[in-house]
C-alpha cells in the first residue's frame, strides 16, 4: 500500500509538472512557435514578395528568441479564421492587432494589452465640413456608404451607427480604401494606427481624402492563446510588461510610426537610436513639457498669461 501511494504521488507530480509547463514545454520541444498575423495591416504586418516585417512580427520574433525557438508566421486570408485556426492547433499565438472583447474571450485567453487604439476614418473631403475631425461626424450624412473590414469590432460598431445597407464589408483594410478611392464607398473606418500610416504614405491623396482621427473609442490589442494554460498566459503578460518598461515598445513605435523607413521614407538622424537613447529623449521631452506647464501656471497666477 505504501509503495502504491508513493507511485501515485510520483505520477501526480509528473502530471502536475506537465500541466504547469503546458504550451511552453510543447513549443520548446518542437523548436518552433507558430504566430498568426493580420493580413494587410501595416505597420503591424507588412507583407511583401520576399519579406515580412512589422510591429507584430518583431514582437513574435522576440517571443521566439526568449523561448529559444524559431518563429514561423501564418497569415489567414480572412480575419474570421484567426481564432478557429488557433483552436485547431494551426497556430500557437495570435498576434494580429486583435482587439480584446468579452465575446472573443469566451473562446480564447487574452493577454494584457500591448497597444491602445481608437476607431478613426478616411472620408471623401467633399462630404464633410472643414471642421470635421472624428468618425462620429459621418453619422449625420444622408445616404453615406461606409467601407469596413469584415468580422472586426469595426464592422460591429459601424452596424450600430449606420443603416444595415450603408455598411459594406471587405476582406481587408487596403481593399476597403481602394473602394473609397474608386468611389464605391464614401468613407472607410479603421483603427487609428492604420489611418495615421495611410495618410503619411499617401500624400498625393490629401486633396481628396480627409482623415478623421479625434479619438471616439478606446480599444486594446492583445495576444490570444488557447484556454487552459495560465502559466503561458502569465509569461506572455510578463513579456508585455517588460517590452513596455524597458523601452522596446517605444522603439518599435518610433520605428514603425515615426521613422517609417519600411514605407520608403528617407531616414532621419534619429533613425538608428537605441532604446536607451530614445528613452532619454522621451524623458527630456516630458521634463520640458512639465517645466512649460509650470511656467504657464505661474504666469496665470500672476495674471500675465494673456497679456
Amino acid at each position: 500500500m505504501k509503495r502504491l501511494l508513493v507511485c501515485m504521488l510520483a505520477i501526480l507530480c509528473l502530471t502536475s509538472n506537465r500541466a504547469i509547463a503546458g504550451e511552453m514545454e510543447r513549443i520548446i520541444q518542437k523548436g518552433e512557435v507558430v504566430i498568426s498575423l493580420n493580413n494587410g495591416y501595416p505597420p503591424f504586418a507588412i507583407v511583401e514578395k520576399d519579406s515580412l516585417q512589422g510591429l507584430d512580427v518583431d514582437l513574435g520574433k522576440m517571443i521566439a528568441e526568449h523561448l529559444g525557438v524559431k518563429a514561423r508566421f501564418i497569415i489567414p486570408e480572412q480575419y474570421k479564421d484567426q481564432i478557429p485556426k488557433l483552436l485547431a492547433g494551426e497556430s500557437d499565438i495570435i498576434i494580429a492587432a486583435m482587439t480584446r472583447t468579452v465575446k472573443r474571450g469566451l473562446q480564447v485567453n487574452f493577454s494584457a494589452p500591448y497597444f491602445e487604439v481608437s476607431q478613426a476614418a478616411l472620408v471623401n473631403r467633399k462630404l464633410v465640413a472643414p471642421q470635421a475631425d472624428s468618425y462620429f461626424d459621418l453619422v449625420d450624412i444622408a445616404g453615406i456608404r461606409i467601407g469596413v473590414k469584415a468580422d472586426t469590432t469595426i464592422e460591429h460598431f459601424a452596424r450600430e451607427l449606420f443603416p444595415a445597407d450603408a455598411v459594406i464589408t471587405y476582406p481587408d483594410h487596403p481593399q476597403a480604401v481602394d473602394a473609397l478611392l474608386n468611389g464605391k464607398v464614401d468613407a472607410t473606418v479603421h483603427d487609428s494606427p492604420y489611418v495615421n500610416v495611410w495618410v503619411a504614405t499617401h500624400p498625393e491623396a490629401a486633396d481628396r481624402i480627409k482623415p478623421l482621427l479625434t479619438p471616439v473609442t478606446k480599444e486594446y490589442y492583445a495576444f490570444a492563446i488557447r484556454q487552459g494554460d495560465p502559466d503561458f498566459l502569465n509569461w506572455l503578460n510578463l513579456f508585455i510588461t517588460q517590452v513596455h518598461v524597458d523601452g522596446t515598445m517605444d522603439l518599435l513605435k518610433h520605428r514603425y510610426f515615426v521613422e517609417m523607413q519600411w514605407a520608403g521614407i528617407e531616414p532621419t538622424r534619429e533613425a538608428h537610436l537605441t532604446k536607451a537613447q530614445l528613452m532619454r529623449n522621451k524623458f527630456i521631452a516630458e521634463k520640458q513639457k512639465k517645466l512649460e506647464e509650470k511656467y504657464l501656471q505661474e504666469r496665470i497666477r500672476r495674471g500675465e498669461a494673456y497679456d
